[in-house]
Order: structure tokens, then C-alpha cells, then sequence
């Protein structure tokens, strides 16, 4: 038995549901509530069926699970925190199955003990030596409370060569270990061993664990340089993928459903001790794919409050020209628009930019002025719209060649957004902001999109292999009707029989019957197939989300998946085909937590379905994803029916009614999509024969 089994046994899906708050009421053997998850306070929307341990909203969310999905949903939580919730609560321990290096895990457990030693005696330095006397007047220059300093834990390096270096030899640890910490450098040539940090604020760095992995030294010195000297890349510090304060602050972003992103580390604490607690910053000059991927788990609207330097017209500008497909490497400035636009569409989030005043910064602007703070972040503009604002101001009246030229830099960042609406919206604004006609734009946007080198999509995602759609075999079903509201659950989309076969041994219980779970049949095996092959071949996620997307159906994300584990693996692998290097499969779970390493040996091992060609795959993968779409949308409408039978809710306007209205649009739109699939491939198929 898996981790996950023994959990979701030891626990009763009603109780956890309880204890977070929602009122059920016994409705037959179910229990019916109000949805926590939306505005739902008329009709009861959520049901929980205790037989099958499962959930289900019936209303605007339209969506459902198990306890993992639930306890994930409701407090935002990834999968591997979700899963060290639920087994604490079930007192399940959690095996390890990756091959564990001891050696390796043993030294790094020394390091953060080593760290975390450091960053309390380089505190303890700043509340009490006196050689900390300017650092503890800067400190009171910068109006930071003793409460601020205290949970920032701020510090002192004293301005020797070796005194760190006596004070942790003298505890035991070598030199070699110092070295690897951080905490000293070494001479290239004379290979002496001296304390990097000398004279300056320390301020630990933490990760989202809490734990102290490196520092950043501020210079006392008005003259010193670096202003800034970083800990070096160590096994625990990686600039790239730390945010600094987020283990303060996700709680709070949570709470606010945003997070802003500023450069300083001064500016994350004044804001912190002003109330604003959603505040973190970056670790280096540009903000990096993996950093905006650890605060997508906290919040999907981000807002960069940028210092005038770094958002400049020419800063802005120079970003256009250097834009790169991820925002993985560092570049010369630290605005890089295209790469957000990218970043934006990749991770379905919204970013939006904000400048601050000439000659301020957030640390400035909020002890000096702190309710100007939430009004200057109410003026955060998306990329685009920021963008398009900085190339007008540039252009000289008039200037036909200077129009040309700022379209020409405008129109790559709206070719990479994903959304179609927002793109026309964009190509309107661009006309009407530079006075040029749109269907001019539209004729540039669309040489520019030619002159793509191949391979490359929207938002840097790959479209090789995405070129035409697969043909279908047996089953093809037709498109669906839709019917007037007679007052009562209308019927499904006419369409040809079912042919998803007999019931399934999944079953739920509704007023004292048993409905069987016959239509997901299918769903589990194609969805663990989707897995297994996108682990496989890393570029399919992409191509098929780009099928996907020209049908104007929404692209394959967690919502589509029934299992918890698959939920985050989908995350991972959209992840890992980002990567530069493809890491192997073996590579891949050494670097996931036992539940999803055991998943992913799972589905490695299955065989893949039978007849599907290499070129074919994206079109198989985009028709298999519909197939289970379909299935899930006939399950929860066949359940809704037998609860809310004729004669039930009858107002038009009843939410579950007009949330049952729109799974029948959906149904819709899918087989209108399957049939559009799959006319494509069979004429691609016959044209294919005539050639030969």
C-alpha cells in the first residue's frame, strides 16, 4: 500500500472538511453544504459522497476530488505540502523511496546547521559589540523597529579577516566547511583562506523552509563597492530559485492573492513593518523563470515594483531587443518584457509593472509616505500596456520610420501572448496609441510570426510535431445540440449512443440508490497515458496545448487530471520541458518527493497505447484529452440529474442551473472540436494516400 492510500484510509473525507470550517448537512447518504470555494450562499452546491471518499461542487466551480484536491485547494497548497498535512494528521510516515546519498544529505544538514549558527552570531554582533556602532546607527537611520531586526535577524560581520573564520574553527568546523558555507573565500594565487563578509549588515536569506541558506552583505562604507556581496552558489544557495522574505510573506499572499516583487532586501522589511506583508524581492538583476515558479504557488498575480532605473524607456527598450525565449539567464538589464509576456502565457498568471517616483524607492516611499504605497500598486499596468506606453512616449510626432520602428519592437511581445482576446485588444491599442491603422498591424504581426525560426511558438513553446491534426478512429461522436430551459435539468447534447461501455466498479450514492461512475471508464487509463507519453517526449505538452488553443478550447492543466499526485506531476513536466538540458526520467525522480517519484516509476513502466505513430502524437494526445473531458463533464451531469431530478430547482437563474447550462455548452464546444480534429486528419490521411 502507497503513502497516499494508507492516508486517504486512515481519514474520512467529511471530518477534514468539517474541521476547515464548512456546515454539511446529512442529505440520504451524502452530505450537502455551501461551496467554500466561491460565493455560494442560496443553493447548496458542494457534496461530499462518503462512499467514494470524493467531493464535488455542482456550481460555479464545477469541480471536485479527494481529500488531497480539497486540502489543496482550499489553502493553496502544492502537492508535497499537502501531502506532510494530510500524513501528520493521519499519522502516517512518510517513506523516502529515492536512492539517498547520506554522505551528501549528512553535509548539508551540517551546512544549514553551520549557517543558521552564523546568521545568530553575526546578530548578536550587531545587538552588542561595539565595533557594530555605525552598523546599529544605520539600522535606526532606516527606522527599523528592534521587532523588525529581530525577525529579520539582522547581523554584523566584524571588519577582520578572520574572525569568523576563529569563532567556527574554534566550534569544530574545518575550514573546508567555511569555505563551502560561504562564509570564507580563498586567494586564486597565495590559496589563503580569509572572511568574505568584513564591515557589513549581514541579512540572512532564507529559504521558503525558513531556513537560513546564504546572506546579503550591505557596505557600511558610502564609498564601498559591491553595495551588495551575495553568499556564492553553494549546495544550498542558488540565487536563481530563492525569493527573498517569501517564507514570511506566502502566508500573506496568499491572504491578499498577490504578491509584489521589489529589488531590496530594506525594501521588503520597511514594508513588512509598515503592514504590507506580501512584499518579497528577487535575488539578482533579473527575475528568473524559477523564481516566478516558486511564488506561482502563492499567488498567479504578480506585480514588479520597479525602481525608475530599472523600468526606464531605455532599459525598456534594450529588453525588447534582447528578449529571450525564458527568463533563465541573467541579462544586462533588469526589465525583461518579452520574457514576461512569455512567462505570463506559460504560467497562466497576470504581471503586471508599476514604476515608482524619480528618485524614490519602496523603503523611501513608504517610510516617508506610507498610504501612497497601496495607490501606486492600484496603477500596476500588464506588461503590454506598460510597454506600449514607454515606446509612445519615445516617438517624435510624426515620425513614420520612428512608428515602424516601435512596432516592430511591440509586436513580437503581443504575438507571444496566448490569449487571442488580449491580443486583438493589444494590436487596437498599439494602432490607436502609434495612429496606425490595425489591419496594417495585423499584416506585420503576421510576417513576423513567418519569420520565426521553426520550432518556436507563443509564449517560447515548441510546436514541433503540432502541425496537423490526427485522424480518429472508432467512437467518433458528433457535435451536440443545445436546448431551451424548460424549467427543469434540460437534457445532455443530443449525439450518437454512448460508447463508453458497461459500469465501471466506481459507484457514488444519491438519495439512498447507487449511480454508477460508468462514463470515467476510460479517463484514468488516457490520462495516465497523456502522462507517461509527455514524460517521454517533453516538447508534447506544449504541442498539444497549441492544438488545443487553435480550437479555442483551454489548454491541459491540473484541473484535468482526478488524481492528486498527477496534479503536481503535470506541473513538473511542464517545468522540466522548459529546462535548457532534458533531465531522464531517473533524474527526474531523484529530484521529487517519494509519492511522485513512485508515480512516475509507475507510469514509465506502462506500456503505451498500441498504434499510435511518433508524428501523430500531439493529435492523438489533444483528441485523448477531449475524449476524457467529455467523459468527466456526461458523469457530473448524469450525477446532478439524480440529485436535482423534474420537479427540483426550476429558477433559470438557480446557480447549479446555469452551472449545468454551461457543462452542456462545454460538451458543445468539445465535440464540435473533435469533429474539426478529426475531419482534419482523415482529409490529411486520404491527401497522404492520393501522393503515394
Amino acid at each position: 500500500m502507497t503513502d497516499l492510500q494508507e492516508i486517504k484510509n486512515r481519514l474520512d473525507l467529511v471530518d477534514v472538511v468539517q474541521d476547515y470550517g464548512v456546515q454539511l448537512r446529512k442529505s440520504g447518504r451524502n452530505y450537502a453544504g455551501f461551496c467554500p470555494f466561491h460565493p455560494n450562499t442560496r443553493t447548496p452546491a458542494f457534496y461530499i459522497f462518503p462512499e467514494s471518499q470524493t467531493w464535488r461542487c455542482f456550481g460555479a466551480c464545477a469541480d471536485g476530488g479527494d481529500v488531497f484536491s480539497f486540502v489543496m485547494k482550499k489553502n493553496g497548497w502544492d502537492f508535497k505540502e499537502t501531502l506532510a498535512d494530510l500524513a501528520k494528521r493521519a499519522g502516517v510516515e512518510l517513506a523516502d523511496a529515492r536512492p539517498k546519498d547520506a554522505a551528501r544529505e549528512a553535509a548539508e544538514d551540517r551546512q544549514a546547521a553551520l549557517l543558521d549558527t552564523a546568521a545568530l552570531y553575526y546578530h548578536q554582533l550587531l545587538l552588542h559589540a561595539p565595533q557594530a556602532e555605525a552598523a546599529r546607527r544605520y539600522v535606526a537611520d532606516r527606522a527599523l523597529t528592534d521587532e523588525t531586526v529581530a525577525a529579520y535577524r539582522l547581523g554584523f560581520a566584524l571588519d577582520s579577516w578572520d574572525a569568523a573564520k576563529t569563532h567556527f574553527t574554534a566550534q569544530g568546523y574545518s575550514e573546508a566547511e567555511l569555505l563551502a558555507a560561504g562564509l570564507l573565500t580563498e586567494h586564486e594565487e597565495r590559496h589563503t583562506r580569509y572572511d568574505r563578509f568584513r564591515g557589513r549588515l549581514m541579512i540572512p536569506i532564507r529559504d521558503l523552509d525558513g531556513r537560513v541558506v546564504g546572506f546579503g552583505a550591505r557596505t557600511l562604507d558610502p564609498d564601498g563597492v559591491p553595495k551588495y556581496l551575495n553568499s556564492p552558489q553553494t549546495a544550498l544557495f542558488d540565487k536563481g530559485h530563492l525569493i527573498f522574505g517569501l517564507d514570511m510573506a506566502k502566508r500573506h499572499i496568499r491572504d491578499k492573492h498577490e504578491v509584489v516583487l521589489v529589488e531590496g532586501y530594506l525594501d521588503v522589511m520597511t514594508a513588512w513593518q509598515h503592514g504590507f506583508r506580501n512584499v518579497v524581492a528577487q535575488m539578482g538583476t533579473s527575475l528568473t523563470e524559477a523564481q516566478l515558479r516558486l511564488l506561482q504557488k502563492q499567488s498567479k498575480r504578480f506585480v514588479l515594483a520597479l525602481d525608475p532605473d530599472a523600468a526606464g524607456a531605455k532599459a525598456t527598450l534594450r529588453s525588447l531587443q534582447l528578449a529571450r525565449e525564458t527568463l533563465d539567464r541573467d541579462l544586462d538589464v533588469r526589465f525583461n518584457a518579452r520574457g514576461l509576456v512569455q512567462l505570463e502565457g506559460r504560467l497562466k498568471a497576470d504581471i503586471r509593472i508599476v514604476t515608482l517616483p524619480e528618485g524614490q524607492d519602496p523603503d523611501k516611499l513608504i517610510r516617508t509616505d506610507p498610504a501612497a504605497w497601496p495607490r501606486l500598486l492600484a496603477e500596476a499596468r500588464p506588461v503590454v500596456d506598460y510597454v506600449i506606453g514607454v515606446v509612445a512616449a519615445e516617438l517624435a510626432p510624426g515620425d513614420a520610420k520612428g512608428k515602424s520602428a516601435a512596432a516592430a519592437q511591440v509586436l513580437p511581445l503581443i504575438n507571444d501572448i496566448a490569449d487571442p482576446v488580449e491580443r486583438d485588444h493589444y494590436l487596437n491599442k498599439l494602432g490607436k496609441t502609434l495612429g496606425i491603422e490595425v489591419a496594417a498591424l495585423r499584416q506585420a504581426a503576421e510576417r513576423q510570426r513567418k519569420d520565426r525560426p521553426p520550432g518556436r511558438g507563443k509564449g517560447g513553446q515548441g510546436r514541433k510535431g503540432a502541425g496537423g491534426q490526427g485522424s480518429r478512429g472508432a467512437g467518433e461522436q458528433g457535435s451536440g445540440g443545445e436546448r431551451e430551459w424548460s424549467g427543469q435539468v434540460p437534457p445532455e447534447p443530443e449525439g450518437p449512443p454512448d460508447d463508453f461501455g458497461p459500469p465501471t466498479r466506481g459507484a457514488i450514492s444519491v438519495g439512498g440508490s447507487t449511480i454508477a461512475t460508468r462514463r470515467l471508464r476510460h479517463s484514468p487509463q488516457l490520462e495516465a497515458n497523456f502522462l507517461r507519453q509527455c514524460l517521454e517526449h517533453p516538447g508534447a505538452l506544449s504541442a498539444v496545448n497549441y492544438l488545443l488553443s487553435r480550437h479555442k478550447l483551454p489548454e491541459v492543466s491540473a484541473g484535468d487530471f482526478a488524481r492528486a499526485e498527477d496534479k503536481a506531476l503535470l506541473t513538473e513536466i511542464a517545468q522540466r520541458a522548459t529546462l535548457p538540458t532534458v533531465a531522464t526520467i531517473a533524474e527526474l525522480c531523484d529530484s521529487l518527493d517519494s509519492a511522485l517519484a513512485q508515480r512516475v516509476k509507475v507510469l514509465a513502466a506502462t506500456p503505451p497505447q498500441p498504434g499510435t505513430k511518433l508524428e501523430r502524437l500531439p493529435d492523438s494526445l489533444a483528441l485523448s484529452v477531449l475524449d476524457w473531458r467529455l467523459e468527466k463533464i456526461r458523469e457530473h451531469n448524469t450525477i446532478f440529474k439524480q440529485l436535482h431530478p423534474a420537479g427540483g430547482p426550476t429558477d433559470s437563474a438557480d446557480e447549479l442551473t446555469l452551472s449545468y447550462l454551461e457543462q452542456v455548452r462545454q460538451m458543445k464546444r468539445i465535440n464540435h472540436a473533435r469533429d474539426a480534429m478529426s475531419a482534419t486528419g482523415r482529409r490529411r490521411a486520404a491527401e497522404g494516400k492520393t501522393k503515394n
